[in-house]
């Protein structure tokens, strides 16, 4: 074995297989308030998870098609088109009709929460957040 395949081996080996790019999930936050999005970037990241950002409804359709995340947190109230414009036009796009997408929002009712899931959304997370929650469904889906 020549020394640079020897060093590849042993730096491969010393890598827990957790920590490599190709095992971490990758989330697409949509949230267009700075700070929300700030938070959230900072809470995955700490949990390992590789986060992609949009900020509007467009964005996150474009985003979603080229980028192809694991999973899509999306704000319901966004500059452009609301979320549920958009996940209604995700969940009938072949491209990306199978990315979970999670409704995050301040709208806490039982009746919106029937409408997220009604147009597409896989889960429902009330702001403000609970961590435990968040994560917990992140985990479930």
């Amino acid at each position: 074995m020549s020394t640079s395949n020897y060093l590849e081996t042993a730096e491969t080996a010393k890598t827990p297989k957790h920590w490599s790019k190709a095992a971490r999930k990758r989330i697409l936050i949509v949230e267009d308030d700075r700070l929300s999005l700030k938070v959230l970037r900072q809470l995955l990241a700490a949990r390992s998870y590789d986060v992609l950002q949009a900020s509007g409804g467009w964005d996150v359709i474009n985003r979603a098609r080229h980028e192809r995340p694991d999973l899509i947190l999306m704000d319901l109230r966004l500059p452009d088109i609301s979320g549920l414009d958009a996940t209604r036009l995700l969940k009938m796009d072949d491209q990306t009709k199978n990315i979970p997408i999670i409704a995050v929002t301040a709208f806490a009712t039982p009746s919106f929460e029937a409408t997220a899931y009604e147009n597409g959304c896989d889960a429902y997370i009330a702001k403000p957040i609970d961590i435990e929650n968040l994560l917990g469904t992140l985990e479930s889906l």
